[in-house]
């Protein structure tokens, strides 16, 4: 319905939302990530069927089995395991975790999931709280490669993951829990005045440009299911679906419930009810959110309260809402269907009608297929499945993140052999959106074929759709196959047997690029293969530098046909007319021979390369007329502390410029709240403070540089910083921690060491990983300038190191000099990597982009004028908050800040 209509049939406009931002780990939810490939591993039957359970292909390691494998970049992002409950209960059983070759669980697994183990509920949930299974929400990032072994029986198994470029990224364990925790819906925004909604008009709740942060809705309980949400102009959505309760119409006032998941609420105060959400809502420019009013009969003394957010361009809501009633023959049932980029965060479903004392329909398999592909990424072993329950569940329930909310039983005499059930179900896929690059189709059976029926089925799909990207033409590759296969796609019974070729081999194959158009930006490329051995695993090449893997570890003899996808940015030029760029697919060390069927190319394009600029420059340390004569401050690293001031901490010494006598670290702070208004200040925000030094070098350290400071988990501070070595091929690495921000000391000794005088380090954490990047070479015969990472569980054991930018051979240097003061942060999708090229110039800063944060191409996308660069956000946000980046150096006086323009 157009917007003028909307306006002519109004009651009355809501008043003006209070303002909230919104939480980080929803903010996520609305920027783009291309580069996932979100899929799972499950126990399905590999013949179609519905005998799931362990089988052929899962690897056995001793006496474990190898639930989960991968290679490359990824996230774990849920572990589900049931089984019955007396083999669950068995002795000696054990849940093994390995995360880049280090061990971040291994135990008994039910300590693990009902939270004796580092992880509590409702990260971790037991058999009870998750009515039936084993459910785990902790974030296991890894940089290279990820185990999950068990030894015992597991019977069913689902792990949830993504993988590609920038998938190890997101909140970490202790995030996740206080957003699964907190009670959102305290302290509502104003409520408007009651009105009545009558048949044919319209109450707007919010005009776009905006972003719904949360939305709170007050009505007379029994008239919920007449009650309708419209978002701009897609079809309208039963209220009760839209704010989680997924209640039929016809008996919604017996299913209200008082709960309380991450996304929705529900609650009754006598004949009044109240419904809430926190899942945001972006307007474009004149889009409104409404509501109508489904009845003939008016429905009086309805209240909204709603809290607004800054307008995300660009990004919309898409509610699919489908009543439908089962096929009866052996196919899928949609639930959610389109062919835009989108990321899947929400699926509430309703079930009942079915046949008496017959729950078979649970049974059925959720298959999700992504980008147009044959080959479901998720293939599930059964709905309750799906919802994180298990044994059709235990009962009513409700999680943060899944729950069965409602179990009625109708005529349950007799052990329910004639009794009829309705569930309302929902999942919400905040911490594991599916994302799709042109499109999804998310289906479920209909029990343990599909056929069941009779069976009404009401569900309301909720996904992000993106306009930033498209696809602009495909290119097909096929391969001179050695043999021809006969296989069915594994997942729907129905489908048909096909023969498809294939060569299996390790070797080289290479696929010259036939861009559709300069204007493309990435492609996807996906890959048809044989999965009757594994593992198999490839190196992917972008004219000779590596941007992925592809990497399967399971088997399927029954049906063999398999596809997966690797999306792959494309640099500027590489489309240009006469590039040749080629794309070469690596598979001369696969444990076993690699299978390749044919190869899809999908171009796409969107923003091109960003054109940035740099504001007034703004001193916010004055260390150049301090009483006892000018200092300076090289390598710096500034942090918020709990109480709200921030501390700024770097090299310190006298001038002139003495590199090898700087034994010292500077202790100043400032008041927030941040770096909007130290730009505004008139004068220095930061001044020098007691104690005067954060560290001063021992004597084993002839001396120290580039301290950085990051945040553990349990709020303290942790300081990574340089020790000098005259053999400058063992320059070493330490901690130094701190409670309050004042005084350090040291933890331990030499983390680890490495050549080319390695130094200025940056530490940062993904999830469960943390990861040190550092200025060093590619190595002892090739010193091109570089930045190294490496990775920890627990900051004492690293990992090898691993380049993340190698540059040319114009940069050798003994000293790696090109790439000092690394920095990376993630925005709107993106990694930026920021390093100083002090042989170019001593402020000549140059900025990298990628969509993984381990791997970014030699050409950078901007220089600045900037020396040493440190990168700070307003408010903490770098997905949207102003961006700001201070810099300083010998010579200059202090500190300085500028802001970034055009990111």
């Amino acid at each position: 319905m157009p917007l003028q209509h909307l306006l002519g049939a109004a009651l009355a406009i809501a008043p003006h939302g209070s303002s909230l931002p919104i939480s980080p780990v929803l903010s996520e939810l609305l920027t783009f990530h291309p580069g996932w490939i979100t899929q799972s591993v499950t126990t399905h039957d590999p013949a179609g069927g519905n005998d799931d359970g362990f089988r052929a292909g899962v690897a056995v390691e001793g006496d474990f089995r190898v639930l989960f494998h991968a290679r490359g970049e990824g996230r774990i992002t849920r572990i589900w395991i049931t089984a019955p409950r007396k083999e669950l209960e068995q002795e000696g059983q054990e849940l093994w975790i390995e995360v880049d070759g280090q061990t971040t669980f291994r135990g008994d697994p039910r300590d693990f999931f009902e939270g004796r183990g580092p992880w509590t509920s409702p990260l971790v949930l037991g058999v009870d709280a998750s009515s039936g299974a084993f459910t785990s929400y902790v974030p296991f990032a890894y940089s290279r490669e990820a185990k999950v072994r068990y030894r015992g029986v597991a019977l069913y198994h689902q792990i949830t993951y993504r993988e590609g470029p920038g998938s190890a990224a997101g909140p970490d364990a202790a995030a996740l829990s206080r957003f699964l925790r907190e009670d959102w819906t305290e302290e509502p925004p104003a409520w408007s005045p009651g009105s009545t909604l009558g048949p044919g008009t319209t109450r707007i709740v919010a005009t776009g440009p905006t972003t719904v942060s949360r939305l709170f809705v007050e009505l007379p309980a029994a008239r919920l299911g007449d009650l309708r949400v419209r978002i701009g102009e897609q079809p309208p959505v039963p209220a009760s679906f839209f704010f989680g309760l997924a209640s039929k119409r016809d008996a919604v006032d017996e299913g209200w419930v008082t709960f309380r998941s991450a996304l929705h609420a529900a609650w009754k105060r006598g004949a009044l009810g109240r419904v809430a959400t926190r899942l945001p809502i972006p307007l474009a420019a004149g889009e409104a959110l409404s509501l109508e009013a489904a009845s003939e009969d008016p429905i009086e003394e309805i209240k909204v309260a709603a809290d607004l957010a800054e307008a995300r361009p660009g990004v919309r809501l898409a509610a699919q809402y489908r009543d439908q009633a089962a096929p009866g023959r052996e196919t899928t049932l949609p639930m959610f269907e389109s062919d835009e980029p989108l990321q899947f965060v929400a699926l509430l479903e309703n079930l009942d009608e079915g046949l008496r004392g017959d729950r078979r329909y649970l049974e059925g398999d959720e298959m999700i297929r992504t980008d147009g592909m044959r080959f479901p990424v998720q293939h599930g072993t059964g709905t309750e499945d799906y919802y994180n329950g298990g044994w059709y569940f235990l009962g009513a329930h409700a999680n943060p993140l899944s729950g069965q909310l409602r179990f009625l039983v109708t005529d349950p005499e007799d052990e329910w052999k004639r009794a009829k059930f309705e569930h309302s179900l929902y999942r919400l896929h905040v911490p594991d959106p599916l994302v799709s690059r042109s499109g999804m189709r998310f289906g479920f059976e209909v029990g343990p074929t599909g056929a069941y029926t009779p069976l009404r089925v009401r569900s309301l799909g909720l996904a992000y759709v993106f306009s930033g990207i498209r696809a602009i033409g495909e290119q097909r590759a096929s391969i001179r196959a050695t043999r021809l296969r006969t296989s069915a796609v594994d997942a729907e019974r129905d489908t048909p047997v096909q023969t498809f070729p294939v060569r299996e081999r390790r070797g080289v194959t290479r696929i010259l690029l036939h861009c559709p158009s300069e204007d493309a930006r990435a492609l996807l490329l996906v890959r048809s293969y044989a999965q009757s051995r594994g593992p198999q695993e490839a190196r992917v090449r972008l004219d000779g530098k590596d941007v992925g893997t592809f990497f399967e570890s399971q088997q399927n003899k029954a049906r063999a046909f398999a596809e997966d996808a690797l999306w792959i940015e494309l640099p500027p030029g590489a489309c240009a007319a006469g590039k040749g760029a080629v794309v070469e697919v690596d598979a001369t060390e696969s444990p076993e021979p690699f299978s390749e069927s044919s190869y899809l190319l999908r171009y796409f394009t969107g923003a091109g390369w960003p054109t940035l600029s740099q504001g007034r420059n703004v001193k916010i340390l004055d260390t150049g007329s301090l009483p006892e004569g000018p200092h300076y401050v090289n390598d710096h690293s500034l942090i918020e502390l709990a109480d709200g001031r921030w501390l700024l901490t770097g090299i310190f010494h006298k001038e002139p410029y003495e590199g090898l006598d700087e034994r010292a670290f500077i202790h100043t702070l400032a008041d927030g709240p941040g770096p909007a208004r130290w730009y505004e200040a008139s004068a220095p925000s930061f001044s020098i403070a007691p104690p005067r030094f954060t560290l001063r070098a021992q004597h084993d350290e002839p001396w120290i540089w580039a301290p950085h400071l990051a945040r553990d988990h349990d709020g303290s501070l942790v300081m990574m910083y340089h020790v000098g070595a005259r053999d400058h091929d063992r320059a070493g690495f330490r901690i130094a921690r701190s409670t309050n921000g004042t005084s350090f000391t040291r933890a331990g000794g030499t983390l680890f060491e490495d050549l080319c005088i390695a130094r200025d380090p940056m530490l940062v954490r993904f999830a469960n990983l943390w990861v040190a990047y550092y200025t060093r070479c590619a190595s002892k015969d090739r010193r091109l300038s570089g930045v190294a990472y490496r990775t920890s569980l627990d900051l004492a054991t690293w990992s090898e190191p691993h380049l993340a930018l190698t540059l040319g051979p114009d940069t050798i240097r003994h000293d790696s000099g090109h790439t000092e003061s690394p920095f990376v942060f993630e925005r709107k999708g993106w990694f930026y990597l920021t390093v100083t090229s002090y042989p170019t110039a001593w402020d000549a800063t140059f900025v990298y982009r990628s969509r993984s944060p381990f791997a970014f191409p030699s050409e950078p996308v901007a220089r600045l004028s900037a020396h040493a660069a440190e990168w700070i956000a307003e408010g903490g946000d770098f997905d949207v908050g102003r961006l700001f980046f201070t810099h300083a150096g010998a010579g200059q006086g202090g500190v300085f800040l500028q802001e970034l323009l055009g990111l």
